[in-house]
């Protein structure tokens, strides 16, 4: 349908029972002028595009909350009968966000300024995520549908403007001429094009609407007064053209199913809250899909317009320059003064009666920024975003209805003496007790559902033979701005502490045939699951998941990924409560022989060299650790080792790793290691070849006066250049010893070059006065500089 067949004349109507206001979510613009002309018309009811279920609880909003805030609706939906997804039970949580230059927020200020009831008439977040599976935004202000349309991108060209928010700037921020009338003609008319160029409607958005118009009806009908409808633009004609009985630019929808059946059918559990929200979060370039980009800007414009005082750009500037100033970036008065004459330049060249947004940015970024840009990245064009993003931070007032998790999170955290203070503090934890073991569970539980404040700093390390009569952790606890919010989010999940762990680890095992490295992820949870003292149920499904992902799983490094979780949950079992719970040696077992096997057939997978030698170190260590408990053979480790040493189609670091290892099995002697260090004699791979047995034979290695001898002759016979191109990998596997062991090392090499006491002779080795970087680039010179003076006789001696 073409909009010259649309009549808008009816939306501009100064008498019109119902009006009709379309906004841009978090415009001030938009804020500004729906609140003058509810105060103009007086209506008796105001609706409002937000969650219908939140009417009862409208009150809450009027409380003296500190902006921004959001609700936060959150559902948890049942698959329908026969359904074989992944995910049998959807969770999902959706935010409406304000801001006090938001329209909705305004409105709802006006409403009652003005005596008009309220009331939110969009389709509960329930009812959509049920219909859809969860395939709509989480942000339920955004304004993606009219970013899409290419009735944007002809307007752009047309008018000169790059994008959608400067096309929305250009049209409605910049212009402060516009009264509500003429702002609603001007509205309309781009809002109705840009839908009837863009493709068909999402069907969420036309049962959104069905949903909407019956609510607008039923009020028109019930009320002899004038009636105001606040929604996002891109639904303000097809909502008047359905209550109304016009021509819609789509076709009708009606609703699919009957909203209390769906509630109590497929939605198992749902909720709306307030939360506190931020600026950092609203902003558009930090991933909002909703928002304007640099909050911060808009709510300066917001208070100087509310003021009637032109745009402080130059407090703008004067922040983004002390910003850089903090950040170490230099910005003299010189620069600051480069800076507005270029702002100011561009705002004239642009027609912006005021230094706008886009002229602060492009004015630093010619005035300040010297060097070429990657990107969209640069410590200046950072600087100005956070201060125009702004860092404004909610907070909810007193009296403000919570999600019961909340509360339960509260009296856990009073029940262990672990509410966090502005002041942080470390916790240590003994796990061997049960009070600190209970601390722990709840400490892991709060980590899992990313509870902002509570941080594991250390503990037990079986790696590193810790004694497991002390089984122990360290946390921080700290308060949060985003506790609370953090919190009230994670509700979606459960209604107590133990419930919401328990179902954020069940939505991330459903999840797991999506990931490329599912047995190492999966293995990870069943170690959470322990750590976090859930049921055994939930265990037992984990444990029996992961089985089945070990057993088929082709990669070596997830499948040693996995046994490193495993390793540590064995060892831990009894300080963790888990003993019995899950068959982990029979898990570990599969894991170990799965990891041999792969590891023998494995090839030379290049760039994950590390990885390699730390998955051969780990099977090592796991036959070390618990052969005797879980009947680990030894005859297999060894074969599968001597058979890797010898595999040409191996690694360098792998047969490296297999000698080492052997070695500290006692399976080689000292002679063999010389040997096969002289078969990677080549510079490209014997920095290789020593990472690999520094990794497996670090202790040996240091009690070898043959072997260092033998790798001082080998690099001496180097020439410079062959001497540079192994040296990179030296470094590397060197790091591997502590500075101590080091000059341990240079001891043994000058005992073992003759020297009878090198300890009395030679103090401690001192460290390079420059970097092992500017050494080698040294070295590299001088060897230039020596091939030259040969080249032209200039190095003989004279007679």
């Amino acid at each position: 349908m073409s909009a010259q067949s649309l009549d808008l004349a009816p939306l501009r109507d100064r008498a019109a029972r119902v009006v009709y206001f379309p906004v841009r979510h978090h415009s001030p613009s938009c804020a500004a002028l729906v609140r003058e002309l509810i105060r103009e018309v007086r209506p008796e009811a105001v609706l409002i595009e937000g969650p219908a279920d939140f009417n009862d609880r409208l009150e809450e909003l009027y409380l003296p909350h500190r902006l921004p805030i959001a609700l936060y609706s959150y559902v948890q939906v049942e698959a329908p009968q026969g359904f074989e997804g992944e995910l049998p039970t959807l969770r999902r949580g959706a935010y409406y966000p304000f801001c006090v230059y938001c329209p909705e927020w305004q409105a709802l200020g006006a409403a009652r300024e003005v005596g008009a009831e309220v009331r939110f008439i969009d389709l509960p977040w329930a009812a959509i995520t049920a219909m859809t599976r969860g395939a709509e935004r989480e942000h339920r202000y955004a304004d993606g549908a009219l970013r899409r349309s290419p009735y944007v991108d002809q307007l752009c060209h047309e008018l000169g403007v790059e994008g959608f928010d400067a096309l929305w700037d250009t049209l409605f921020e910049l212009d402060t001429d516009l009264d509500p009338w003429s702002f609603l003609e001007r509205c309309h008319a781009f809002c109705l094009h840009a839908r009837l160029l863009d493709e068909q409607p999402r069907r969420s958005d036309l049962w959104r609407e069905a949903y909407m118009a019956g609510e607008i009806r039923a009020a028109r009908d019930e009320r002899a007064g004038r009636v105001v409808v606040v929604t996002g633009g891109f639904h303000s004609y097809a909502l008047f053209a359905a209550v109304e009985d016009r021509s819609p630019p789509d076709p009708p929808a009606s609703l699919p199913v009957d909203l209390e059946q769906l509630q109590s059918g497929q939605v198992v559990a749902s909720g709306v809250a307030l939360t506190p929200y931020s600026y950092a979060r609203l902003d558009s370039l930090t991933g909002y899909d909703a928002g304007m980009p640099n909050p911060g800007f808009y709510h300066q414009l917001w208070e100087d317009r509310g003021a009637r005082r032109p745009l402080d750009h130059r407090g703008l500037l004067g922040r983004v320059v002390a910003d850089l100033r903090r950040r170490g970036q230099p910005a003299s008065s010189a620069d600051l003064i480069a800076v507005e004459t270029m702002a100011r330049g561009l705002a004239a060249l642009r027609g912006h009666a005021e230094v706008w947004r886009t002229d602060l940015v492009d004015g630093i970024t010619g005035a300040l920024v010297k060097e070429e840009m990657e990107g969209e990245t640069h410590p200046m064009l950072e600087a100005i975003h956070a201060v125009l993003r702004g860092d404004a931070r909610g907070l909810l007032a007193a009296g403000t209805a919570l999600p019961p998790l909340v509360h339960d999170l509260n009296a856990a955290l009073a029940a262990h003496g672990l509410e966090p203070e502005t002041a942080a503090r470390e916790v240590e934890l003994e796990l061997n007790t049960p009070r600190d073991l209970a601390m722990s569970r709840l400490l892991h539980r709060l980590r899992g559902l990313g509870i902002a404040g509570f941080e594991r700093l250390g503990g037990s390390d079986m790696v590193r033979r810790d004694d497991l009569s002390r089984v122990w952790e360290r946390w921080r606890v700290v308060w949060s701005p985003d506790l609370e919010a953090t919190a009230i989010e994670a509700a979606l999940y459960g209604a107590s502490v133990l419930d919401a762990a328990a179902g954020r680890l069940q939505e991330q095992a459903a999840a797991l045939a999506r990931s490329p490295n599912m047995g190492e992820r999966a293995a990870r949870l069943l170690l959470d699951a322990a750590l976090m003292g859930l049921g055994s149920d939930l265990l037992a499904g984990l444990t029996a998941r992961l089985a089945r992902i070990i057993r088929s799983d082709g990669d070596f490094f997830t499948v040693t990924g996995a046994l490193d979780h495993l390793l540590y949950l064995f060892r831990y079992d009894a300080a963790l409560g888990t003993s019995g719970l899950g068959d982990y040696g029979v898990l570990l077992s599969e894991a170990y022989t799965r990891g041999l096997w792969l590891l023998e057939g494995l090839g030379q997978p290049a760039g994950r060299e590390q990885e390699l030698e730390q998955g051969i170190a780990l099977l090592v260590e796991t036959f070390l650790r618990c052969a005797e408990e879980v009947e680990l053979g030894r005859e297999e480790l060894v074969g599968v080792l001597n058979r890797v040493s010898q595999d040409p189609a191996q690694l360098p670091v792998a047969r490296g790793a297999a000698i080492g290892a052997l070695w500290s099995l006692s399976e080689l002697a000292h002679q063999p290691v010389l040997a096969a260090m002289k078969q990677f004699a080549q510079p490209e791979q014997l920095g290789d070849f020593l990472a690999g047995l520094f990794a497996l034979a670090r202790e040996e290695v240091q009690r070898q006066p043959a072997l260092v001898g033998s790798l001082d002759s080998l690099l001496l016979g180097y020439s410079d250049e062959e001497f540079l191109t192994a040296l990179p990998a030296l470094r590397m596997a060197f790091t591997r010893f502590t500075p101590r062991e080091k000059h341990h090392l240079a001891m043994t090499l000058l005992e073992a070059a003759g020297d009878p006491d090198p300890a009395a002779s030679h103090a401690p080795l001192a460290a390079l006065e420059v970097s092992p970087q500017a050494a080698a680039r040294v070295l590299a010179f001088e060897a230039a500089l020596r091939r030259a003076v040969e080249r032209y006789g200039l190095g003989e001696d004279p007679p």
